[in-house]
Protein backbone atom coordinates (compact mmCIF):
# COMPACT_ATOMS: atom_id res chain seq x y z
CA UNK A 1 0.00 0.00 0.00
CA UNK A 2 2.91 2.35 0.65
CA UNK A 3 3.92 2.29 -3.03
CA UNK A 4 0.31 2.77 -4.10
CA UNK A 5 0.00 5.80 -1.79
CA UNK A 6 3.18 7.28 -3.29
CA UNK A 7 1.75 6.93 -6.80
CA UNK A 8 -1.43 8.72 -5.71
CA UNK A 9 0.33 11.62 -4.01
CA UNK A 10 2.83 11.94 -6.85
CA UNK A 11 -0.02 12.17 -9.35
CA UNK A 12 -1.70 14.78 -7.15
CA UNK A 13 1.42 16.98 -7.12
CA UNK A 14 1.92 16.59 -10.88
CA UNK A 15 -1.71 17.57 -11.56
CA UNK A 16 -1.37 20.65 -9.33
CA UNK A 17 1.87 21.81 -10.95
CA UNK A 18 0.56 21.35 -14.49
CA UNK A 19 -2.28 23.78 -13.82
CA UNK A 20 0.04 26.72 -14.47
CA UNK A 21 1.84 25.33 -17.53
CA UNK A 22 1.16 27.77 -20.42
CA UNK A 23 -1.45 29.31 -18.15
CA UNK A 24 0.37 31.57 -15.71
CA UNK A 25 -2.06 34.01 -14.13
CA UNK A 26 -3.38 34.78 -10.67
CA UNK A 27 -6.27 32.33 -10.50
CA UNK A 28 -4.22 29.53 -12.08
CA UNK A 29 -1.49 30.09 -9.51
CA UNK A 30 -4.08 30.06 -6.72
CA UNK A 31 -5.51 26.79 -8.03
CA UNK A 32 -2.05 25.26 -8.29
CA UNK A 33 -1.11 26.32 -4.76
CA UNK A 34 -4.40 24.98 -3.40
CA UNK A 35 -3.72 21.65 -5.12
CA UNK A 36 -0.18 21.50 -3.73
CA UNK A 37 -1.44 22.25 -0.21
CA UNK A 38 -4.06 19.51 -0.44
CA UNK A 39 -1.48 17.08 -1.83
CA UNK A 40 0.83 17.95 1.07
CA UNK A 41 -1.96 17.26 3.56
CA UNK A 42 -2.53 13.95 1.77
CA UNK A 43 1.16 13.07 2.24
CA UNK A 44 1.02 14.10 5.89
CA UNK A 45 -2.03 11.94 6.53
CA UNK A 46 -0.30 8.91 5.02
CA UNK A 47 2.86 9.48 7.09
CA UNK A 48 0.73 9.86 10.20
CA UNK A 49 -1.15 6.67 9.36
CA UNK A 50 2.13 4.78 8.90
CA UNK A 51 3.44 6.13 12.21
CA UNK A 52 0.38 5.80 14.46
CA UNK A 53 -1.48 2.90 12.80
CA UNK A 54 -4.71 4.08 14.43
CA UNK A 55 -8.23 3.82 13.13
CA UNK A 56 -8.74 7.60 13.42
CA UNK A 57 -5.71 8.21 11.15
CA UNK A 58 -7.06 5.71 8.66
CA UNK A 59 -10.50 7.34 8.64
CA UNK A 60 -8.90 10.77 8.15
CA UNK A 61 -6.77 9.53 5.25
CA UNK A 62 -9.72 7.75 3.69
CA UNK A 63 -11.81 10.89 3.90
CA UNK A 64 -9.07 12.91 2.17
CA UNK A 65 -9.03 10.39 -0.65
CA UNK A 66 -12.82 10.66 -0.83
CA UNK A 67 -12.46 14.39 -1.51
CA UNK A 68 -9.36 14.11 -3.68
CA UNK A 69 -11.11 14.21 -7.12
CA UNK A 70 -13.44 17.00 -6.00
CA UNK A 71 -10.59 19.19 -4.76
CA UNK A 72 -8.56 18.62 -7.91
CA UNK A 73 -11.41 19.52 -10.26
CA UNK A 74 -12.13 22.62 -8.14
CA UNK A 75 -8.46 23.62 -8.54
CA UNK A 76 -8.75 23.03 -12.29
CA UNK A 77 -11.87 25.20 -12.55
CA UNK A 78 -10.08 27.94 -10.61
CA UNK A 79 -7.10 27.73 -12.96
CA UNK A 80 -9.29 28.00 -16.05
CA UNK A 81 -11.71 30.66 -14.79
CA UNK A 82 -11.73 33.75 -17.02
CA UNK A 83 -9.25 32.19 -19.50
CA UNK A 84 -10.15 33.07 -23.09
CA UNK A 85 -8.48 30.12 -24.84
CA UNK A 86 -7.04 27.37 -22.68
CA UNK A 87 -4.38 25.14 -24.31
CA UNK A 88 -6.06 22.00 -25.63
CA UNK A 89 -3.08 19.67 -25.08
CA UNK A 90 -2.74 20.68 -21.43
CA UNK A 91 -6.51 20.50 -20.93
CA UNK A 92 -6.52 16.98 -22.38
CA UNK A 93 -3.57 15.87 -20.22
CA UNK A 94 -5.13 17.31 -17.07
CA UNK A 95 -8.53 15.80 -17.86
CA UNK A 96 -6.99 12.35 -18.35
CA UNK A 97 -4.98 12.76 -15.14
CA UNK A 98 -8.16 13.71 -13.32
CA UNK A 99 -9.99 10.62 -14.56
CA UNK A 100 -6.98 8.62 -13.36
CA UNK A 101 -7.38 10.29 -9.98
CA UNK A 102 -11.03 9.19 -9.91
CA UNK A 103 -10.02 5.59 -10.57
CA UNK A 104 -7.19 5.64 -8.00
CA UNK A 105 -9.50 7.22 -5.44
CA UNK A 106 -12.07 4.45 -5.93
CA UNK A 107 -9.38 1.76 -5.53
CA UNK A 108 -7.86 3.43 -2.46
CA UNK A 109 -11.15 3.93 -0.67
CA UNK A 110 -12.06 0.33 -1.46
CA UNK A 111 -8.81 -0.88 0.14
CA UNK A 112 -9.47 1.26 3.22
CA UNK A 113 -13.04 0.15 3.85
CA UNK A 114 -13.65 -1.57 7.17
CA UNK A 115 -14.39 -4.91 5.54
CA UNK A 116 -10.94 -4.92 3.90
CA UNK A 117 -8.88 -3.85 6.91
CA UNK A 118 -7.91 -7.40 7.85
CA UNK A 119 -6.42 -7.93 4.40
CA UNK A 120 -4.59 -4.64 3.88
CA UNK A 121 -4.35 -3.10 7.38
CA UNK A 122 -4.33 -6.15 9.66
CA UNK A 123 -2.90 -4.23 12.61
CA UNK A 124 -5.72 -1.66 12.65
CA UNK A 125 -9.02 -2.57 14.26
CA UNK A 126 -12.20 -0.80 13.12
CA UNK A 127 -14.05 1.08 15.84
CA UNK A 128 -17.75 2.02 15.49
CA UNK A 129 -17.27 5.73 16.01
CA UNK A 130 -20.69 6.65 17.32
CA UNK A 131 -21.06 3.82 19.81
CA UNK A 132 -17.56 3.33 21.24
CA UNK A 133 -15.51 6.44 20.58
CA UNK A 134 -18.12 9.06 21.40
CA UNK A 135 -20.92 7.54 23.53
CA UNK A 136 -23.18 10.11 25.16
CA UNK A 137 -24.05 7.98 28.18
CA UNK A 138 -21.95 8.88 31.21
CA UNK A 139 -20.32 11.86 29.51
CA UNK A 140 -20.17 15.37 30.87
CA UNK A 141 -21.48 18.47 29.17
CA UNK A 142 -18.30 19.23 27.23
CA UNK A 143 -18.00 15.69 25.99
CA UNK A 144 -21.65 15.67 24.92
CA UNK A 145 -21.04 18.90 22.98
CA UNK A 146 -18.02 17.29 21.34
CA UNK A 147 -20.11 14.31 20.27
CA UNK A 148 -22.81 16.61 18.90
CA UNK A 149 -20.23 18.60 16.95
CA UNK A 150 -18.80 15.42 15.49
CA UNK A 151 -22.29 14.32 14.49
CA UNK A 152 -22.84 17.73 12.89
CA UNK A 153 -19.55 17.50 11.01
CA UNK A 154 -20.58 14.12 9.66
CA UNK A 155 -23.79 15.64 8.32
CA UNK A 156 -21.88 18.55 6.79
CA UNK A 157 -19.42 16.09 5.27
CA UNK A 158 -22.27 14.07 3.78
CA UNK A 159 -23.87 17.24 2.40
CA UNK A 160 -20.67 18.46 0.75
CA UNK A 161 -19.96 15.04 -0.68
CA UNK A 162 -23.47 14.91 -2.12
CA UNK A 163 -23.05 18.38 -3.65
CA UNK A 164 -19.83 17.47 -5.40
CA UNK A 165 -21.15 14.10 -6.48
CA UNK A 166 -24.30 15.63 -7.96
CA UNK A 167 -22.23 18.29 -9.75
CA UNK A 168 -20.07 15.64 -11.40
CA UNK A 169 -23.17 13.72 -12.45
CA UNK A 170 -24.53 16.95 -13.91
CA UNK A 171 -21.31 17.58 -15.85
CA UNK A 172 -20.71 14.12 -17.26
CA UNK A 173 -23.89 12.02 -17.09
CA UNK A 174 -27.27 13.72 -16.54
CA UNK A 175 -28.57 17.26 -16.54
CA UNK A 176 -31.82 18.36 -14.96
CA UNK A 177 -33.61 21.07 -16.94
CA UNK A 178 -36.78 22.96 -16.11
CA UNK A 179 -38.67 24.10 -19.21
CA UNK A 180 -38.95 27.93 -19.03
CA UNK A 181 -40.97 28.63 -22.17
CA UNK A 182 -43.63 27.22 -24.48
CA UNK A 183 -41.40 26.73 -27.51
CA UNK A 184 -41.79 22.93 -27.34
CA UNK A 185 -45.53 22.75 -26.64
CA UNK A 186 -47.23 20.30 -26.61
CA UNK A 187 -44.21 18.02 -25.99
CA UNK A 188 -43.12 20.16 -23.02
CA UNK A 189 -45.12 22.65 -20.98
CA UNK A 190 -43.74 25.50 -18.88
CA UNK A 191 -42.49 24.04 -15.59
CA UNK A 192 -41.91 20.52 -16.89
CA UNK A 193 -38.72 19.09 -15.42
CA UNK A 194 -36.79 16.86 -17.80
CA UNK A 195 -33.56 14.90 -17.61
CA UNK A 196 -31.02 15.05 -20.39
CA UNK A 197 -28.52 12.24 -20.94
CA UNK A 198 -25.13 13.86 -21.62
CA UNK A 199 -22.56 11.06 -21.81
CA UNK A 200 -23.25 10.00 -25.45
CA UNK A 201 -22.93 13.63 -26.56
CA UNK A 202 -19.32 13.88 -25.38
CA UNK A 203 -19.54 16.22 -22.37
CA UNK A 204 -16.83 18.86 -22.00
CA UNK A 205 -14.44 18.90 -19.08
CA UNK A 206 -15.58 22.03 -17.18
CA UNK A 207 -14.21 25.35 -18.46
CA UNK A 208 -11.84 23.59 -20.83
CA UNK A 209 -11.39 22.88 -24.53
CA UNK A 210 -11.30 19.12 -23.93
CA UNK A 211 -14.33 16.91 -24.52
CA UNK A 212 -14.99 13.25 -24.04
CA UNK A 213 -15.53 11.33 -27.30
CA UNK A 214 -19.01 11.74 -28.79
CA UNK A 215 -20.70 8.50 -29.84
CA UNK A 216 -24.17 9.89 -30.44
CA UNK A 217 -25.32 10.55 -34.02
CA UNK A 218 -28.39 12.76 -33.90
CA UNK A 219 -31.41 12.01 -36.04
CA UNK A 220 -34.18 14.27 -37.27
CA UNK A 221 -36.77 14.40 -34.53
CA UNK A 222 -34.33 14.03 -31.61
CA UNK A 223 -34.95 16.49 -28.79
CA UNK A 224 -31.65 17.96 -27.66
CA UNK A 225 -30.37 20.29 -24.97
CA UNK A 226 -27.93 22.83 -26.39
CA UNK A 227 -26.09 26.02 -25.58
CA UNK A 228 -27.83 29.06 -27.01
CA UNK A 229 -25.59 30.30 -29.87
CA UNK A 230 -27.08 33.80 -29.62
CA UNK A 231 -25.14 34.47 -26.40
CA UNK A 232 -21.41 35.38 -26.51
CA UNK A 233 -19.10 32.54 -25.50
CA UNK A 234 -16.81 34.47 -23.14
CA UNK A 235 -14.77 33.21 -20.16
CA UNK A 236 -16.98 35.18 -17.78
CA UNK A 237 -20.13 33.70 -19.32
CA UNK A 238 -18.71 30.16 -19.16
CA UNK A 239 -17.80 30.56 -15.49
CA UNK A 240 -21.23 31.98 -14.67
CA UNK A 241 -22.90 29.11 -16.52
CA UNK A 242 -20.82 26.57 -14.60
CA UNK A 243 -21.71 28.12 -11.24
CA UNK A 244 -25.36 28.41 -12.21
CA UNK A 245 -25.45 24.68 -12.99
CA UNK A 246 -24.36 23.97 -9.44
CA UNK A 247 -27.01 26.24 -7.93
CA UNK A 248 -29.62 24.89 -10.36
CA UNK A 249 -28.95 21.30 -9.33
CA UNK A 250 -28.84 22.06 -5.60
CA UNK A 251 -32.19 23.86 -5.74
CA UNK A 252 -33.82 21.09 -7.81
CA UNK A 253 -34.09 23.36 -10.86
CA UNK A 254 -35.87 26.11 -8.91
CA UNK A 255 -33.18 28.83 -8.85
CA UNK A 256 -31.46 30.11 -11.99
CA UNK A 257 -28.66 32.63 -11.50
CA UNK A 258 -27.59 32.49 -15.15
CA UNK A 259 -28.77 35.97 -16.16
CA UNK A 260 -27.89 38.38 -18.97
CA UNK A 261 -26.50 41.91 -18.63
CA UNK A 262 -30.01 43.20 -17.87
CA UNK A 263 -30.53 40.74 -15.03
CA UNK A 264 -33.05 38.66 -16.97
CA UNK A 265 -32.70 34.85 -16.96
CA UNK A 266 -30.85 33.68 -20.04
CA UNK A 267 -32.63 31.42 -22.48
CA UNK A 268 -29.74 29.02 -22.04
CA UNK A 269 -29.53 26.11 -22.38
CA UNK A 270 -32.26 25.55 -24.97
CA UNK A 271 -34.37 22.46 -25.57
CA UNK A 272 -35.17 22.08 -29.29
CA UNK A 273 -35.86 19.41 -31.87
CA UNK A 274 -33.32 18.47 -34.55
CA UNK A 275 -34.83 19.39 -37.93
CA UNK A 276 -31.78 19.73 -40.19
CA UNK A 277 -28.91 17.26 -40.65
CA UNK A 278 -25.40 17.45 -42.13
CA UNK A 279 -25.40 17.49 -45.93
CA UNK A 280 -28.81 19.18 -46.25
CA UNK A 281 -30.18 22.50 -47.40
CA UNK A 282 -33.35 23.70 -45.68
CA UNK A 283 -36.23 25.98 -46.66
CA UNK A 284 -39.44 26.83 -44.83
CA UNK A 285 -42.39 28.08 -46.90
CA UNK A 286 -45.95 28.49 -45.65
CA UNK A 287 -45.07 26.42 -42.58
CA UNK A 288 -43.77 23.47 -44.62
CA UNK A 289 -40.14 22.41 -44.15
CA UNK A 290 -38.28 21.43 -47.32
CA UNK A 291 -34.87 19.75 -47.67
CA UNK A 292 -32.44 19.24 -50.51
CA UNK A 293 -29.37 17.00 -50.56
CA UNK A 294 -26.29 17.48 -52.67
CA UNK A 295 -27.07 16.18 -56.14
CA UNK A 296 -30.83 16.70 -55.81
CA UNK A 297 -32.50 18.89 -58.41
CA UNK A 298 -35.27 20.23 -56.20
CA UNK A 299 -36.42 20.65 -52.62
CA UNK A 300 -38.80 18.08 -51.18
CA UNK A 301 -41.15 18.52 -48.20
CA UNK A 302 -40.17 16.77 -44.98
CA UNK A 303 -43.26 14.78 -44.07
CA UNK A 304 -41.76 13.75 -40.74
CA UNK A 305 -41.57 17.38 -39.65
CA UNK A 306 -45.35 17.66 -39.83
CA UNK A 307 -45.53 15.13 -37.00
CA UNK A 308 -43.77 17.58 -34.68
CA UNK A 309 -44.50 21.08 -35.99
CA UNK A 310 -47.54 22.54 -34.27
CA UNK A 311 -49.25 25.54 -35.86
CA UNK A 312 -52.69 25.14 -34.29
CA UNK A 313 -52.55 24.98 -30.50
CA UNK A 314 -56.26 25.78 -30.36
CA UNK A 315 -56.99 22.32 -31.76
CA UNK A 316 -55.20 20.51 -28.94
CA UNK A 317 -57.25 18.57 -26.36
CA UNK A 318 -58.55 20.77 -23.56
CA UNK A 319 -56.42 18.82 -21.07
CA UNK A 320 -53.32 20.16 -22.85
CA UNK A 321 -54.72 23.60 -23.73
CA UNK A 322 -55.35 24.45 -20.09
CA UNK A 323 -51.61 24.02 -19.43
CA UNK A 324 -50.66 26.54 -22.13
CA UNK A 325 -50.17 30.12 -21.02
CA UNK A 326 -50.09 31.89 -24.39
CA UNK A 327 -51.86 30.89 -27.59
CA UNK A 328 -50.89 33.73 -29.92
CA UNK A 329 -52.56 32.33 -33.01
CA UNK A 330 -56.08 30.98 -32.63
CA UNK A 331 -58.22 29.26 -35.23
CA UNK A 332 -59.38 32.55 -36.82
CA UNK A 333 -55.88 34.03 -36.96
CA UNK A 334 -54.54 30.84 -38.53
CA UNK A 335 -57.32 31.00 -41.12
CA UNK A 336 -56.23 34.53 -42.07
CA UNK A 337 -52.59 33.49 -42.41
CA UNK A 338 -53.44 30.49 -44.55
CA UNK A 339 -55.81 32.60 -46.67
CA UNK A 340 -53.01 35.08 -47.44
CA UNK A 341 -50.68 32.19 -48.29
CA UNK A 342 -53.31 30.81 -50.62
CA UNK A 343 -53.79 34.24 -52.24
CA UNK A 344 -50.12 34.77 -52.94
CA UNK A 345 -49.68 31.21 -54.19
CA UNK A 346 -52.54 31.70 -56.65
CA UNK A 347 -51.37 35.11 -57.86
CA UNK A 348 -50.18 34.90 -61.46
CA UNK A 349 -47.38 37.43 -61.89
CA UNK A 350 -48.35 38.08 -65.52
CA UNK A 351 -51.86 38.96 -64.35
CA UNK A 352 -50.32 41.14 -61.64
CA UNK A 353 -48.41 43.07 -64.33
CA UNK A 354 -51.67 43.83 -66.15
CA UNK A 355 -53.37 44.88 -62.91
CA UNK A 356 -50.48 47.22 -62.08
CA UNK A 357 -50.61 48.81 -65.55
CA UNK A 358 -54.36 49.25 -65.21
CA UNK A 359 -53.94 51.12 -61.91
CA UNK A 360 -51.24 53.34 -63.43
CA UNK A 361 -53.55 54.20 -66.35
CA UNK A 362 -56.40 55.03 -63.98
CA UNK A 363 -54.13 57.34 -62.00
CA UNK A 364 -52.92 59.12 -65.15
CA UNK A 365 -56.57 59.92 -65.94
CA UNK A 366 -57.21 61.22 -62.41
CA UNK A 367 -54.10 63.41 -62.24
CA UNK A 368 -54.67 66.72 -64.02
CA UNK A 369 -51.14 68.04 -63.86
CA UNK A 370 -48.98 65.86 -66.01
CA UNK A 371 -45.49 65.07 -64.75
CA UNK A 372 -42.61 67.02 -66.21
CA UNK A 373 -40.13 65.70 -63.65
CA UNK A 374 -38.68 62.26 -62.96
CA UNK A 375 -40.00 60.07 -60.19
CA UNK A 376 -39.90 61.92 -56.87
CA UNK A 377 -39.11 59.35 -54.19
CA UNK A 378 -40.73 61.10 -51.26
CA UNK A 379 -40.47 58.01 -49.04
CA UNK A 380 -37.41 57.10 -46.94
CA UNK A 381 -36.59 53.39 -46.67
CA UNK A 382 -38.54 53.14 -43.41
CA UNK A 383 -41.54 54.56 -45.25
CA UNK A 384 -41.80 51.35 -47.27
CA UNK A 385 -42.36 49.32 -44.12
CA UNK A 386 -45.80 47.73 -44.44
CA UNK A 387 -47.51 49.35 -41.46
CA UNK A 388 -45.93 52.77 -42.00
CA UNK A 389 -46.82 52.75 -45.70
CA UNK A 390 -50.48 51.96 -45.18
CA UNK A 391 -50.84 54.30 -42.19
CA UNK A 392 -49.71 57.13 -44.46
CA UNK A 393 -51.88 56.06 -47.40
CA UNK A 394 -53.94 59.26 -47.50
CA UNK A 395 -50.86 61.53 -47.19
CA UNK A 396 -49.01 59.60 -49.90
CA UNK A 397 -52.09 59.68 -52.14
CA UNK A 398 -52.31 63.47 -51.83
CA UNK A 399 -48.59 63.87 -52.58
CA UNK A 400 -48.88 61.65 -55.65
CA UNK A 401 -51.78 63.78 -56.84
CA UNK A 402 -50.13 67.14 -56.21
CA UNK A 403 -46.41 66.50 -56.71
CA UNK A 404 -44.69 66.89 -60.05
CA UNK A 405 -43.27 63.39 -60.53
CA UNK A 406 -45.93 61.75 -58.39
CA UNK A 407 -47.28 59.63 -61.24
CA UNK A 408 -43.73 58.62 -62.19
CA UNK A 409 -43.10 57.49 -58.60
CA UNK A 410 -46.34 55.52 -58.58
CA UNK A 411 -45.37 53.83 -61.86
CA UNK A 412 -41.91 52.99 -60.49
CA UNK A 413 -43.38 51.70 -57.23
CA UNK A 414 -46.00 49.53 -58.90
CA UNK A 415 -43.71 48.02 -61.54
CA UNK A 416 -40.27 47.92 -59.91
CA UNK A 417 -40.53 44.19 -59.30
CA UNK A 418 -41.42 43.30 -62.91
CA UNK A 419 -38.04 43.40 -64.75
CA UNK A 420 -36.40 40.69 -62.66
CA UNK A 421 -39.39 38.36 -62.64
CA UNK A 422 -39.75 38.60 -66.42
CA UNK A 423 -36.05 37.86 -66.95
CA UNK A 424 -34.33 34.50 -67.31
CA UNK A 425 -32.68 34.93 -63.89
CA UNK A 426 -36.04 34.32 -62.22
CA UNK A 427 -35.81 30.64 -63.18
CA UNK A 428 -33.14 30.17 -60.50
CA UNK A 429 -35.23 31.73 -57.74
CA UNK A 430 -36.19 29.56 -54.80
CA UNK A 431 -39.78 28.76 -53.90
CA UNK A 432 -39.40 31.15 -50.96
CA UNK A 433 -38.30 33.98 -53.25
CA UNK A 434 -41.15 33.30 -55.68
CA UNK A 435 -43.74 33.30 -52.91
CA UNK A 436 -42.40 36.54 -51.47
CA UNK A 437 -42.31 38.17 -54.91
CA UNK A 438 -45.98 37.23 -55.20
CA UNK A 439 -46.64 38.63 -51.73
CA UNK A 440 -44.82 41.87 -52.59
CA UNK A 441 -46.90 42.24 -55.76
CA UNK A 442 -50.09 41.40 -53.87
CA UNK A 443 -49.45 44.08 -51.25
CA UNK A 444 -48.48 46.66 -53.87
CA UNK A 445 -51.66 46.03 -55.83
CA UNK A 446 -53.61 46.46 -52.61
CA UNK A 447 -51.85 49.75 -51.87
CA UNK A 448 -52.31 50.93 -55.45
CA UNK A 449 -56.06 50.32 -55.23
CA UNK A 450 -56.23 52.30 -51.99
CA UNK A 451 -54.32 55.19 -53.58
CA UNK A 452 -56.70 55.25 -56.55
CA UNK A 453 -59.74 55.17 -54.27
CA UNK A 454 -58.31 57.95 -52.08
CA UNK A 455 -57.69 60.16 -55.11
CA UNK A 456 -61.18 59.46 -56.45
CA UNK A 457 -62.58 60.66 -53.12
CA UNK A 458 -60.29 63.72 -53.17
CA UNK A 459 -61.49 64.59 -56.69
CA UNK A 460 -65.11 64.15 -55.57
CA UNK A 461 -64.51 66.61 -52.71
CA UNK A 462 -65.60 64.00 -50.17
CA UNK A 463 -65.92 65.24 -46.60
CA UNK A 464 -63.69 63.83 -43.88
CA UNK A 465 -66.59 61.72 -42.64
CA UNK A 466 -67.33 60.39 -46.13
CA UNK A 467 -63.64 59.65 -46.61
CA UNK A 468 -63.34 57.71 -43.35
CA UNK A 469 -66.59 55.78 -43.82
CA UNK A 470 -66.20 54.93 -47.50
CA UNK A 471 -67.07 51.23 -47.88
CA UNK A 472 -64.78 50.55 -50.83
CA UNK A 473 -61.81 52.16 -49.12
CA UNK A 474 -62.46 50.38 -45.82
CA UNK A 475 -62.77 47.04 -47.55
CA UNK A 476 -59.39 47.60 -49.18
CA UNK A 477 -57.86 48.64 -45.84
CA UNK A 478 -59.27 45.53 -44.19
CA UNK A 479 -57.62 43.41 -46.86
CA UNK A 480 -54.36 45.26 -46.25
CA UNK A 481 -54.62 44.54 -42.52
CA UNK A 482 -54.57 40.84 -43.33
CA UNK A 483 -51.33 41.32 -45.27
CA UNK A 484 -49.83 43.31 -42.41
CA UNK A 485 -50.86 40.58 -39.98
CA UNK A 486 -49.21 38.01 -42.19
CA UNK A 487 -45.95 39.94 -42.35
CA UNK A 488 -45.98 40.26 -38.58
CA UNK A 489 -45.87 36.44 -38.32
CA UNK A 490 -43.96 35.56 -41.47
CA UNK A 491 -40.71 35.10 -39.52
CA UNK A 492 -42.29 32.02 -37.95
CA UNK A 493 -43.82 30.58 -41.15
CA UNK A 494 -41.02 31.15 -43.68
CA UNK A 495 -37.25 30.93 -44.08
CA UNK A 496 -35.24 31.25 -47.28
CA UNK A 497 -32.80 28.58 -48.41
CA UNK A 498 -30.20 27.81 -45.74
CA UNK A 499 -27.27 27.62 -46.17
CA UNK A 500 -27.65 30.21 -48.92
CA UNK A 501 -24.68 29.45 -51.19
CA UNK A 502 -25.29 27.26 -54.23
CA UNK A 503 -22.68 24.73 -53.09
CA UNK A 504 -23.24 25.18 -49.37
CA UNK A 505 -24.86 22.53 -47.21
CA UNK A 506 -25.08 22.02 -43.47
CA UNK A 507 -21.51 20.92 -42.63
CA UNK A 508 -20.54 17.64 -41.01
CA UNK A 509 -21.04 17.51 -37.24
CA UNK A 510 -23.46 20.45 -37.28
CA UNK A 511 -27.24 20.49 -36.96
CA UNK A 512 -30.27 22.76 -37.27
CA UNK A 513 -32.98 22.92 -34.61
CA UNK A 514 -36.45 24.41 -34.20
CA UNK A 515 -39.08 24.38 -31.49
CA UNK A 516 -42.28 22.39 -32.02
CA UNK A 517 -44.48 25.39 -31.17
CA UNK A 518 -43.47 27.23 -34.32
CA UNK A 519 -45.44 30.41 -33.60
CA UNK A 520 -43.82 30.78 -30.18
CA UNK A 521 -40.28 29.57 -30.64
CA UNK A 522 -37.16 31.66 -31.05
CA UNK A 523 -34.71 29.09 -32.35
CA UNK A 524 -31.96 28.54 -34.91
CA UNK A 525 -34.03 30.44 -37.48
CA UNK A 526 -33.77 33.67 -35.53
CA UNK A 527 -31.39 36.22 -34.13
CA UNK A 528 -32.17 38.64 -31.30
CA UNK A 529 -32.14 41.75 -33.53
CA UNK A 530 -34.90 42.76 -35.95
CA UNK A 531 -33.87 44.42 -39.21
CA UNK A 532 -35.88 46.20 -41.88
CA UNK A 533 -35.96 43.70 -44.75
CA UNK A 534 -37.32 43.73 -48.30
CA UNK A 535 -40.17 41.34 -49.03
CA UNK A 536 -38.74 41.02 -52.56
CA UNK A 537 -34.97 41.57 -52.65
CA UNK A 538 -35.15 42.07 -56.43
CA UNK A 539 -37.36 45.15 -56.11
CA UNK A 540 -35.61 48.38 -55.09
CA UNK A 541 -38.95 49.79 -53.86
CA UNK A 542 -40.10 46.57 -52.23
CA UNK A 543 -42.44 46.50 -49.29
CA UNK A 544 -40.35 46.24 -46.11
CA UNK A 545 -40.97 44.31 -42.92
CA UNK A 546 -39.09 43.68 -39.68
CA UNK A 547 -37.28 40.36 -39.79
CA UNK A 548 -35.13 38.52 -37.28
CA UNK A 549 -34.47 35.61 -39.62
CA UNK A 550 -30.76 34.82 -39.52
CA UNK A 551 -30.50 31.03 -39.53
CA UNK A 552 -27.50 29.27 -38.07
CA UNK A 553 -26.42 25.69 -37.60
CA UNK A 554 -25.10 24.41 -34.29
CA UNK A 555 -21.83 22.47 -33.93
CA UNK A 556 -22.22 19.10 -32.24
CA UNK A 557 -19.98 20.27 -29.39
CA UNK A 558 -22.65 22.82 -28.44
CA UNK A 559 -25.17 20.04 -27.89
CA UNK A 560 -25.17 19.06 -24.22
CA UNK A 561 -27.35 15.96 -24.45
CA UNK A 562 -30.69 14.46 -25.42
CA UNK A 563 -33.84 14.45 -23.30
CA UNK A 564 -34.71 10.99 -21.98
CA UNK A 565 -37.20 11.43 -19.15
CA UNK A 566 -39.86 13.85 -17.91
CA UNK A 567 -39.85 13.65 -14.11
CA UNK A 568 -42.23 16.46 -13.14
CA UNK A 569 -45.12 17.05 -12.91
CA UNK A 570 -45.87 13.48 -11.94
CA UNK A 571 -49.04 13.53 -14.03
CA UNK A 572 -46.81 13.91 -17.11
CA UNK A 573 -44.05 11.56 -15.94
CA UNK A 574 -42.63 9.31 -18.61
CA UNK A 575 -39.82 8.41 -20.98
CA UNK A 576 -39.27 10.61 -24.03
Amino acid sequence: MALFFRVCTGLSFIFSLLLVVKNMHGLALAGSIAGIIFSSVLVYSQLRLNRTRTYISLVFTRKLFDYWPFVMIACFVCSRALVEHSPYIMDAILALLWFSIVVLKAITVHYMKNKNLQKYFADIQPIPLKKKMFPLKGKKGGEILKSILIELLEWIDAAFYAIFFVLLINIFIFQVYRIPSESMVPEFMIGDTVIGFKTPSGPAFPLSSFRLPRWKNYKRGDIVILNNPNYPDTPKARLKTFMSQLVYMLTLARVNINTDDNGKPKADPLVKRVTGLPGEKLMLVDGVLYIKHRGDTEFLPVEEDQLYANWDLASLPISERRLIKDIYIGAEELRILEAVESQRKDLNLNDAVQQAESLINRLSLLKDNKDTAAAADFLPEAGYEMSALFRANDTISREILTTNGGLAWFRSFMTGWIPYWQSGDAQDASLYEKRFAQLNALIKLSFGKIVIRNIELFRANATAEQFINDEVRNRLLEEAQNYAFYLAWTNQRNMNVFPAGADEYIPENTYFMMGDNRFNSTDMRHTTVFKLTSVDKNDAQSIRFLSNIEPKYVPAEKILGTTVLRVFPFSRFGAL
